[in-house]
Order: structure tokens, then C-alpha cells, then sequence
């Protein structure tokens, strides 16, 4: 093949894991491993040709975005510790073109099951009959798959770009002008197993399960049991070989490591964060309150039925106790909101001077 259908890469040896990490830079001689987080000091650099993906769907968000991205995320997750500003040690940011897959087409699936149907019978009472129903429903699917099986991926990376929605509008074709091969930061995976694999392994699966979701969705709130459906597709773009762009960070918290990510788009992400433990329990042990203030209607019934001729102290018992409930349920959920909303008040104020 052409010299042209290849991008010229650096395949860096990690000395901690011995995994291989692919990065743009020619002359890069340091990193931040992905996958152990060890900073990498004179590392193994080998030359390496990839494959030119067919498109390409460029970064439109900068380390700043991602960044505001994350903080704006710790500050308005409940339960984040309050000091997670002063504490938190993040590592190097990194920008990353993942190869993937495309999977476009259209499926035909027909679905057949049991609907509820209610009725008063005669003897007043309802009746629930199920009747046979079924049909069929069209559509399209569009959606990446990653290009890469190595078991050595960190878990939440690939369960992040696992199988990823596809935005025609966001997608080139594939320019080697788009990347910038002096950014420090800037790494790839290799793609590693062919399209009909992962279409065989993840597609179909996925094809399947979008064609029962409208299915379902055309059910409506019915109740039904033994729902099934059968599915057919026909594939327009068997694996169109793509460069997708995510961000991730990894840092650490009271010595434990936590996780941002967020694709290059800044459409979606997915994290993990440390929990304020005494913030937890506050609310769990205000939440107790009115999961036992309930239990106080059984004296009140008991009131009841011992002493019929006291009916009116007992109805005065009951309207007290209902009208505790309604002010205990309104006082604790306020005083709930109130630490969430001064806990999330305090990390903002520690964000903004970051």
C-alpha cells in the first residue's frame, strides 16, 4: 500500500507495564502511561506505520472545556467531598483518537406477545385477561464499535466507547491537516481486529437489541408477558474504519484513584468520584426519621380500637398524627437540601479559585 494510507506514529514501551501506548509525537520522550499512570521517563520509542482511517470526526472541545467540564461535574454531584479541590492530585490530561468502527443500516423486526386487558367481571370485581398481540416496526441504526479487542484497556475506557452513537454531521473525511502532531498529550490505540469480528462479536447484538427497544417503545405502558421478536438488517457501512476523539483524566483522593472522561465532542462522559462518607450518613440518619415516624399510626390505631367510647381522642390522635407526618416529611426534606445545596456551594466557591 502507499506510503500516503499510512500516519507515521511512535509506539512508546511503558517500563512499569510493558504495554504499548501510540502517540502522534515523533519526539515525544515523555508521557503519562494510560493504563498504570506511571509517568514514563526516556521510554522505549519505536517508529510505527497505522492504517489512514477512512474519516475522522475532530475535536471541537480544548483541555479548557474538558476541564470546565469535569469541575462543573464534581461541583453539582452530590456527596463530593467538600475539599475535593484542595486535595485532589490529577495526573497528565489526555487527548486521544480511538479507532472504531461504523455500523450503518437499516432493520425490519417483527414482535409478537401477550397484552393485559382489564374488565370488572360480573361479580364486580376486575379481571385481567391477556390477548395474543403482535407486529412489525422499521428503522435505521447508526453506531460505532471499537476498533480494538486487547484485553489491557483500563475497564472504564472500554466501557465508554464500547458501542458509541454515530453524528453524521460531526464526521470528515479523513485530513491529516486535523491532527496536531506537536501536542504532548495527543495519543491512539491501535486498531487491532477486523470489522466482521466486531460486528459478529458487539453489532448484531446491538442491532438486535435497538430493533426490540422500538418494538417495546411502540407498546407503549402496556402491561404484556411473553414478549419476542425477530430481527433482519441489511448493512449499508460494513465497518467504515474511523478516528474518534475522547478526553480522560485520572486522579487521586485520599489515596484512591478516580476517573473523568469525555468524548471530543463534548457530548457525553462518564466518571467516578469520592464520596463524603458523614455527609452520607447525615442525610441516610434524617432519612430514618421518616421511614419510622410511620410506625407511630399503629398506636394510633390501637388507640382506636381500645377505646371505642374515646372515639374523639382517638380521631384528635390520628389528625395529629397526619399532620406530623406531612410537617416531619417537609422538614427533613428541607433540611436534606439545604447540606446538598451548602456542601455543593462550598465546592463551587473552591473551584473558582483553581
Amino acid at each position: 500500500m502507499e506510503e500516503n494510507n499510512y500516519i507515521k506514529l511512535q509506539q512508546i514501551i511503558c517500563p512499569s507495564c510493558r504495554r504499548p501506548i501510540n502517540t502522534f509525537n515523533p519526539k515525544k520522550l515523555m508521557a503519562e502511561c494510560p493504563f498504570c499512570h506511571s509517568q514514563l521517563i526516556n521510554p522505549l520509542v519505536n517508529p510505527k506505520n497505522v492504517l489512514v482511517p477512512e474519516r475522522i470526526i475532530p475535536f471541537t472541545t480544548d483541555e479548557s472545556m474538558f476541564e470546565e467540564a469535569m469541575i462543573k461535574t464534581l461541583v453539582t454531584t452530590n456527596y463530593v467531598p467538600t475539599d475535593i479541590f484542595d486535595s485532589i492530585s490529577t495526573g497528565s490530561v489526555i487527548q486521544a483518537y480511538l479507532p472504531m468502527y461504523l455500523y450503518e443500516g437499516t432493520f425490519n423486526a417483527s414482535w409478537s406477545c401477550e397484552s393485559a386487558n382489564t374488565d370488572v367481571g360480573k361479580n364486580g370485581k376486575e379481571q385481567t385477561t391477556w390477548l395474543p398481540q403482535n407486529g412489525s416496526t422499521v428503522g435505521n441504526f447508526s453506531f460505532l464499535c471499537l476498533a480494538n479487542e486487547n484485553s489491557e484497556i483500563p475497564d472504564e475506557l472500554r466501557s465508554f466507547t464500547y458501542l458509541f452513537p454515530y453524528d453524521v454531521m460531526m464526521s470528515k473525511d479523513f485530513n491529516i491537516d486535523m491532527i496536531d502532531f506537536n501536542d504532548d498529550n495527543l495519543l491512539t490505540l491501535e486498531r487491532d481486529t477486523d470489522s466482521t469480528l466486531v460486528w459478529e462479536k458487539h453489532g448484531k447484538d446491538k442491532v438486535e437489541e435497538i430493533a426490540r427497544n422500538k418494538a417495546r417503545y411502540q407498546l407503549g405502558n402496556r402491561q404484556i408477558q411473553n414478549f419476542r421478536a425477530s430481527c433482519s438488517y441489511n448493512l449499508n457501512s460494513k465497518g467504515s474504519y474511523i478516528y474518534v476523539p475522547f478526553w480522560f483524566v485520572y486522579y487521586t483522593y485520599g489515596g484512591r484513584q478516580y476517573y473523568f472522561l469525555m468524548d471530543g465532542v463534548g457530548e457525553r462522559k462518564s466518571f467516578n468520584n469520592p464520596i463524603d462518607k458523614e455527609v452520607v450518613n447525615t442525610i441516610n440518619n434524617k432519612k430514618k426519621i421518616k421511614e419510622y415516624y410511620p410506625y407511630l399510626l399503629i398506636l394510633a390505631l390501637v388507640l382506636y380500637f381500645s377505646f371505642p367510647e374515646n372515639l374523639y381522642i382517638s380521631v384528635i390522635y390520628l389528625s395529629l398524627w397526619f399532620f406530623g407526618y406531612v410537617l416531619i416529611k417537609l422538614f427533613i426534606d428541607q433540611q436534606i437540601q439545604e447540606l446538598l445545596d451548602e456542601t455543593r456551594t462550598k465546592r463551587s466557591n473552591a473551584a473558582q479559585k483553581l
